[in-house]
């Protein structure tokens, strides 16, 4: 980050520049058209009573402002056409007008009315379909339902092509599991929530990124380095936050048709329904099923697993402002099974070397807020939510195999108050939680020299917790956030977890932010490494119950520029660069003997630096240009108990570098769609003992493209993925005898399907929002 902006201060004549953009400030104020009122709501007597803080902005513009201490607001107009004025704040209903007048406004008057918010407030407004967060204190990446549709997301993992910030890839070339990478280190140091629950944990973890339909999604929440204390202690690199389609706020019919040339199958069925005047309902279904075989590298192994997958979710909001009270319930459930390796159609032989899989999932939650007391934003809410998975995993043939079985009953619970000291820019949360994992896994390894028996390995953590978090806010321009809590873990004791985040504006056009913390994670190195299954490497079991808990310090900062251009458009560029730094890690050994896999903390230095460039711009109505480059330096501390080796990670990709061209046509009637990646080379783990002299992976690009038509009631789309073709070379290491030593399809860094073309229709029916 310091290169880049060396290099822009060095070329760029600052005094200049200052002179030039003060002048035209200058000018600008003198000749510009303001909107200007005052926000406030009333108290139990009726009364008015200002709000701070309270966030004003026109829909389809960056023009943003937020209210002083008496509840006034002043804002630019960004052009003399109607708009929409929209006021939001934590704690109260969103409200919007309509500024029809040409020329400045005067006194508009804002009464918010309280309203719980539990999962936010969506204002509709025009928007990037991935976007830099310019409000949020953590740095953020927004993917929006429109971002979701630029290619064929048809499930989490295949969502974030466009994103540098994270990778996608096999965890294997059997199982077809995807994996994720953010900040230079594996997705399991990237705390997962649904609509601020925590999802994904243990067993769920090693197929959960292709187990959540994309068309189910309203957006997605990506943020870097330390979050909140109030979701847990779990979070290192991270969160991501998925965000459902809302009850109160999806169509009242539609339905997702897609296929592709491979002979994969999917649709998604969304409906919701008001059953009463504070009641609304919708319900999610996905089925989906791959059924053919392909072989295109003539390895004898299916490229990709046979598949049959459905997943149903449905929702319920009850709203009662009156009541002040709110109140969200779900219930999901999911059926997956997987079945590859070898095949008859692709191979002749006499034992054919297959893999087994199958996960169910059943998951439930209540969110329910209400507000208390005088003081406007003041709320009570309880969280709570139970997940019942379950994971049959084999990989071999009756003679030899490894096997995975197990279930996992988790229950999460957290109470919390939030309020203000004094006025709203002093607010505070504070409140307890409670976590229950209780696993029962089992684990058998076949092998040609080796039979050990079915080996249980069960966990049981039960962990109670408190914390407090405080927000200082002045103005729009600063808002710092500092949290504590303290967690006793009944495996491993008492867990301290500090974290803080910083946002300062500058002004507007200069956004600086930092953040610092640490988090914890318990290893489930069996389910959150399935790949290293698809293998004849026999595993250090006897290592796995003496691992101790993961901790980790990330630290990390962001300043992004928003540079005027031509005809108030603005040039975005953003800057960040984080560090992890663990204190204890599990290490997952590949390198020590090819026909071992050995678990053991870490008795070195562990590390993750992470720098990343993004760049956004609109150089002419409908054509969005977003480009993006990251660089990783992971390295950690092997050991074979007597000597220690500092090596990079194996597998980790070291740079990726995107480009996406987007185009719309008038109304949004012609999407085009455009995407070039090139991904870095990763270290492939040693098959000869440690050794400093790495062997990499060669570089490779993937392009994307898709066409959309859009209608009111239908949208067609046509596209294609790996363009070029790409696919890893021998893929699996001694395929041509999959039950001897050496065996491993574990090794994978690249794309294993070649070119897939594919189709797909939306169709809307009814009401819509």
């Amino acid at each position: 980050m310091f290169v880049h902006m060396g290099w822009i201060l060095r070329y760029w004549n600052i005094r200049s520049v200052i002179i030039t953009i003060s002048l035209l400030l200058i000018v600008d104020a003198l000749h510009a058209e303001n909107v200007t009122g005052s926000v406030s709501f009333l108290d139990k007597q009726g009364d008015k009573q200002p709000i701070a803080g309270v966030n004003i902005r026109f829909s389809g513009s960056n023009e943003w402002t937020v209210t002083d201490m008496d509840g006034f607001f002043r804002l630019k107009r960004p052009d003399s056409q109607e708009s929409y004025l929209v006021a939001t704040y934590t704690g109260f209903k969103a409200d919007s007008l309509l500024i029809a007048e040409k020329g400045s406004v005067e006194g508009i008057e804002f009464v918010l009315k309280e309203g719980v918010q539990l999962s936010g407030v969506s204002v509709k407004a025009k928007q990037s379909e991935t976007s830099l967060s310019k409000l949020s204190v953590p740095v953020s990446e927004l993917i929006t339902t429109k971002g979701l549709m630029k290619m064929a997301c048809c499930n989490l993992a295949e969502s974030f092509e466009n994103s540098a910030t994270i990778s996608v890839g096999f965890t294997d070339a059997v199982s077809g599991a995807k994996k994720i990478q953010m900040l230079g280190l594996s997705g399991i140091y990237s705390q997962m929530l649904m609509e601020n629950i925590p999802t994904m944990r243990g067993l769920a973890a090693s197929f959960g990124w292709s187990q959540t339909p994309a068309s189910w999604l309203e957006s997605i929440q990506v943020s870097k380095g330390n979050s909140s204390v109030v979701n847990g202690y779990e979070s290192i690199t991270g969160q991501i936050n998925l965000e459902f389609k809302k009850p109160d706020k999806t169509d009242d019919l539609s339905v997702d048709l897609f296929a592709d040339d491979a002979n994969e199958y999917e649709i998604n069925l969304t409906g919701a329904r008001k059953v009463s005047k504070n009641l609304w309902t919708n319900l999610l279904l996905h089925a989906s099923t791959a059924t053919n075989v392909h072989d295109k590298n003539h390895d004898h192994f299916m490229d990709m697993p046979k598949t049959k997958f459905v997943d149903a979710f449905n929702r319920w909001l009850y709203d009662n402002p009156e009541k002040k009270i709110q109140s969200r319930t779900g219930i999901k459930f999911l059926y997956e099974d997987r079945n590859g390796g070898q095949s008859p159609l692709c191979h002749k032989a006499d034992v054919y070397y297959i893999t087994d899989i199958v996960n169910k999932d059943f998951t439930a939650y209540n969110k329910t807020g209400i507000f208390i007391g005088d003081k406007p934003g003041q709320s009570i809410a309880i969280i709570n939510s139970f997940t019942h998975h379950e994971l049959d995993s084999y990989f071999g043939a009756p003679q030899t195999y490894k096997l995975y079985n197990g279930s996992q009953d988790s229950f999460y619970s957290n109470l919390l108050f939030s309020s203000y000291v004094g006025n709203p820019n002093h607010q505070y949360t504070v409140g307890a939680n409670f976590m229950y994992d209780n696993y029962e896994t089992f684990f058998k390894d076949k092998l040609p020299d080796n039979n050990t028996p079915l080996t249980p390995l069960n966990r049981l953590e039960v962990t109670p917790g408190v914390f407090g978090q405080y927000t200082y806010t002045y103005g729009k321009n600063l808002t710092f956030i500092a949290g504590l809590r303290e967690d006793y873990n009944s495996k491993y004791g008492y867990l301290f977890t500090p974290r803080t985040n910083l946002r300062y504006a500058i002004n507007t056009n200069i956004i600086l932010r930092a953040s610092a913390g640490c988090g914890y994670r318990t290893p489930n190195v069996i389910a959150d490494n399935i790949g290293l299954m698809a293998s004849t490497r026999k595993f250090d079991i006897d290592a796995i119950n003496g691992l101790q808990i993961e901790k980790a310090w990330n630290y990390g900062g962001n300043i992004t520029f928003y540079i005027p251009l031509w005809d108030a458009k603005k040039f975005t560029l953003s800057l960040d660069y984080f560090h992890t730094n663990f204190v204890n890690e599990a290490v997952i050994d590949l390198d020590r003997d090819k026909n071992w896999v050995y678990f053991y903390n870490s008795t070195g230095k562990s590390y993750a630096d992470a720098w990343q460039v993004d760049a956004s711009f609109t150089p002419f109505k409908g054509f969005e240009v977003v480009t993006a480059f990251r660089y990783n330096l992971s390295i950690l501390t092997l050991s074979d108990g007597n000597q220690r080796y500092l090596l990079e990670k194996p597998l980790t990709s070291k740079f990726r570098g995107l480009i996406n061209l987007s185009y719309a046509t008038k109304f949004k009637k012609w999407l085009f769609d455009c995407t070039a990646q090139l991904n870095g080379p990763t270290r492939i783990p040693s098959l000869t003992g440690y050794t400093t002299v790495a062997t990499e992976s060669p570089s490779y690009p993937v392009m994307f493209a898709q066409i959309t038509k859009n209608t009111k009631r239908l949208d067609f789309y046509v596209g294609a993925e790996n363009i070029l073709n790409y696919k890893q070379k021998n893929p699996i290491i001694n395929a041509e005898d999959p039950f001897v030593k050496g065996f491993d399809a574990s090794l994978i860094w690249g794309p294993l399907m070649g070119r897939v073309i594919y189709a797909g229709v939306r169709i809307r029916l009814g009401k819509q929002y």
